[in-house]
C-alpha cells in the first residue's frame, strides 16, 4: 500500500488494503497489523457509536443505532485522509444494524450484511481510469437498482446504499477472514506472554486518589500493578517517565477487573502508554471513564459503562459489549511501538497452504526463476561426430513459457538447424463461481420480561353441616297419689321426703366446624423480584434498575437493567449478603423532581435489603 495516501511515519497507516487482507507481525509493535485499527475485537461487539480510526471485528456486530468510522475529530492527533483501497470497517461474520453505517474507506464483511439505506462510504481517488468500474464490481448487490453507480466528486467517490444494503463480500476479494483473525489472536497472545516475562524496572507510589508510576529508563519502563483478589482499580494512574520513553503497565486483577475511577493516564502520553491486562477475562467499566493509552487484552471481554466512556489509543480485545443507550467511543492515538520484547520469543503464524503442482525433474542448469508449469521438450542435439552442448530446458513463466534459442555448435562444425521448442497450448480459464447469496438477517427477538408471580389462593373448605335439633317431646303427666285408708283427711302426715323424677330433655349441642389452618406464604430465599407500576409524575417512562452488593463497606454493581413502564425485574442473589436497590428514570427521558417510582415487591429473599 502506498503510504502517501495515508501519511508517513508521523501519520500511521489507518486500515488495511482490500487486495491484501493478511496478518503481519511488526517488530516492536505488540499489536502487529492490528495497530492499523483503532479497535480490534477478536470476538463479537455491539452498540458502539463512533470509532475515529479503523475498526475490525472477528465475530459479528449488532447495533440498534448508527455507527461512524474514520471521521477525524476537530483536534484529532492523526490526520485521516481519503484512501482508494483502505478497508476501515472489517467484520468476519454478520453485520446487523438498524441505523446507517458511514465510513471514510471501504467496508468488508464475511457474513450477511444489514444496515439502513443511509449507509455511505467515501473512497479516495487513485487516478486509475477504471476505478469507477472496479468500485461498481466490488459493491454490486443482488436486487439493487440497475441505475446505481458510484457518485464521483473532485477527489473521492461516494458509495451509497439508497436502494439495498451494500458491502464488499469477503469472497469477492478472496479474503480468508477466518485465517486472518486466527493468526491475529495467536500473534497478540504471543506478544502478551512475552510482556508478562519482562522485568519490572519502574516504581509505584500512591496517595488517596491516584497511583504514581515513576520510571527512569529512557526507552522502556515496565510497571506491575497487582490489585488481586478483588481486581478494584479505584484510583487514577499518573506517569512520571522520561520524554519519548514507553510505559508498559501490567495489570494483575484476577478474572474480573473493575474500573472505578474517571481518568487513567494523560493525553500528552497517550500514544506512549500500554495497559496489558494479564489475567482478566472480564473488564468492567463501572464508572464512565477516560482511558488515555492502548489496551492489550485479547483474552478479555470489555463491558462498557451504560452511560458511555472512551478509550484513546489502540484496543485489542476478546469481545466488547455495552448498553444500547451508551455513547461509547474510541479515539485515535496509535501506540508508537518500540517495545523490546520479542528478540527471543518466536512468533507463530499459520502457514499459507497452496495446492502442490508436480515439478519436472531438472535437467542441466535450471534458472532459479522457473515455476511449476508443464515441461517443454529439450531441443535436438548435434550429430554424434561432433556433439553440441545440450540445450537447457525452456524457462516456464506465466502464462506460458517461451523456449530460448537453442545453443549452436562450435564454429568449426556447422550444426543442423535446431527445431524450435513447441509452444504450450493456452490454458483454459476456470469457470467463474456464482456469487454466494447472503442469507437473510433474522430479526432480533425482544427479551421476554418475567411475569409477576401470582399468589396461590387457599383451597375453599366445605362448610360444616349443622346438626338437626331433635323435636321436643311433651312432658309426662304426673300421677295422683292415692289416699291412705288408715288416716283421715285432716291427719295426713307425709313421712317421706319429696321424690323428684328425672325427665330427659333434649339440648342442642353446637359442634365446631373442622376448618383446616392455612399455611403461611413462604419467601423464596436468594430472589429479589418486583415491578414498577406507576410514577408520582403520572407519566409513563422507562426505568433503570441497579442492584448493588455491599462488601466491606463498598458498593459493587452486580445488576443493571432497563425496564419499561409496568415492567418487572427479578435478580438471583446470595441470601446472606446485603443489597441496595436503586431505581431511577432512564437518562433519555425528560423527568422532573416529581418522578418517584411506585414499586410492588413479589419477593425479597435476602438478609439485608435497602431501597435508595
Amino acid at each position: 500500500m502506498d503510504n502517501t495516501n495515508y501519511g508517513n511515519e508521523a501519520n500511521p497507516i489507518i486500515g488495511i488494503p482490500y487486495e491484501n487482507i493478511n496478518w503481519e507481525d511488526i517488530p516492536g509493535q505488540p499489536f502487529g497489523k492490528a495497530s492499523q485499527f483503532n479497535l480490534f475485537v477478536l470476538g463479537d461487539a455491539n452498540n458502539i457509536v463512533d470509532v475515529e480510526g479503523a475498526m475490525a471485528v472477528g465475530g459479528s456486530f449488532y447495533s440498534p443505532r448508527s455507527l461512524s468510522i474514520g471521521f477525524e475529530r476537530k483536534k484529532g492527533q492523526v490526520p485521516i485522509e481519503f484512501a482508494p483501497d483502505a478497508v476501515r470497517y472489517l467484520v468476519g461474520n454478520i453485520v446487523s444494524m438498524k441505523g446507517p453505517l458511514v465510513v471514510i474507506g471501504h467496508a468488508v464483511a464475511g457474513g450477511s450484511f444489514k444496515a439502513s439505506p443511509g449507509s455511505t462510504y467515501y473512497i479516495g481517488k487513485d487516478n486509475a481510469r477504471d476505478q469507477a468500474q472496479e468500485l461498481n464490481y466490488l459493491y454490486h448487490a443482488n436486487g439493487g437498482s440497475r441505475y446505481w453507480t458510484p457518485t464521483e466528486h473532485e477527489n473521492y467517490y461516494i458509495i451509497s446504499s439508497y436502494d439495498v444494503p451494500r458491502v464488499i463480500p469477503a469472497s469477492r476479494i478472496s479474503a480468508n477472514l477466518t485465517n486472518f483473525f486466527q493468526n491475529a489472536r495467536r500473534s497478540l497472545i504471543n506478544y502478551q506472554d512475552c510482556i508478562k516475562r519482562l522485568d519490572t524496572n519502574g516504581t509505584i507510589s500512591s496517595n488517596s486518589y491516584e497511583w504514581i508510576l515513576t520510571g527512569t529508563n529512557p526507552k522502556q519502563n515496565v510497571f506491575t500493578l497487582d490489585v488481586r483478589p478483588n481486581g478494584l482499580i479505584n484510583k487514577g494512574i499518573r506517569f512520571d517517565i522520561p520524554e519519548g520513553s514507553v510505559a508498559i503497565v501490567r495489570l494483575r486483577t484476577g478474572p474480573h477487573a473493575h474500573l472505578q475511577y474517571g481518568l487513567y493516564g494523560s493525553e500528552r502520553l497517550a500514544d506512549h502508554i500500554l495497559y496489558e491486562f494479564e489475567d482478566a477475562t472480564n473488564i468492567h467499566m463501572e464508572k464512565s471513564s477516560d482511558i488515555w493509552g492502548s489496551i492489550l487484552a485479547p483474552q478479555a471481554m470489555f463491558h462498557g459503562h451504560p452511560t458511555g466512556g472512551r478509550v484513546s489509543g489502540n484496543a485489542a480485545l476478546g469481545g466488547f459489549a455495552v448498553n444500547a443507550n451508551s455513547g461509547f467511543e474510541f479515539h485515535l492515538y496509535p501506540f508508537v511501538g518500540g517495545v523490546t520484547c520479542m528478540e527471543s520469543t518466536p512468533v507463530e503464524v499459520a502457514p499459507i497452504v497452496s495446492t502442490p503442482i508436480e515439478t519436472p525433474t531438472p535437467v542441466a542448469e535450471i534458472s532459479p526463476e522457473v515455476i511449476n508449469l508443464p515441461v517443454v521438450p529439450p531441443c535436438p542435439t548435434c550429430p554424434e561426430a561432433v556433439p553440441c552442448p545440450q540445450a537447457p530446458p525452456c524457462p516456464q513463466v506465466a502464462p506460458c513459457p517461451i523456449a530460448p534459442p537453442c545453443p549452436t555448435c562450435p564454429e568449426a562444425v556447422i550444426c543442423p538447424e535446431v527445431t524450435p521448442c513447441p509452444v504450450c497450448p493456452e490454458q483454459t480459464p476456470c469457470p467463474t463461481c456464482p456469487e454466494e447469496r447472503p442469507c437473510p438477517v433474522c430479526p432480533t427477538c425482544p427479551e421476554q420480561q418475567p411475569c409477576p408471580v401470582c399468589p396461590t389462593c387457599p383451597e375453599q373448605q366445605p362448610c360444616p353441616v349443622c346438626p338437626t335439633c331433635p323435636e321436643q317431646q311433651p312432658c309426662p303427666t304426673c300421677p295422683i297419689c292415692p289416699e291412705c285408708p288408715e288416716y283421715s283427711q285432716e291427719k295426713i302426715i307425709y313421712e317421706k321426703e319429696t321424690e323428684y323424677i328425672a325427665v330427659p330433655f333434649p339440648v342442642p349441642v353446637i359442634e365446631k366446624p373442622n376448618v383446616p389452618i392455612c399455611e403461611k406464604c413462604l419467601i423464596k430465599p436468594g430472589i429479589i423480584a418486583g415491578s414498577v407500576f406507576a410514577c408520582d409524575c403520572c407519566r409513563n417512562h422507562e426505568w433503570d434498575i441497579m442492584l448493588y452488593q455491599i462488601e466491606d463497606g463498598e458498593r459493587r454493581l452486580i445488576y443493571c437493567i432497563t425496564i419499561s413502564h409496568l415492567g418487572c425485574f427479578k435478580f438471583e442473589v446470595d441470601y446472606d449478603a446485603s443489597y441496595i436497590l436503586k431505581i431511577c428514570p432512564t437518562r433519555r427521558n425528560c423527568f422532573s423532581p416529581m418522578c418517584k417510582p411506585k414499586i410492588a415487591f413479589q419477593n425479597i429473599g435476602v438478609a439485608n435489603f435497602t431501597i435508595e
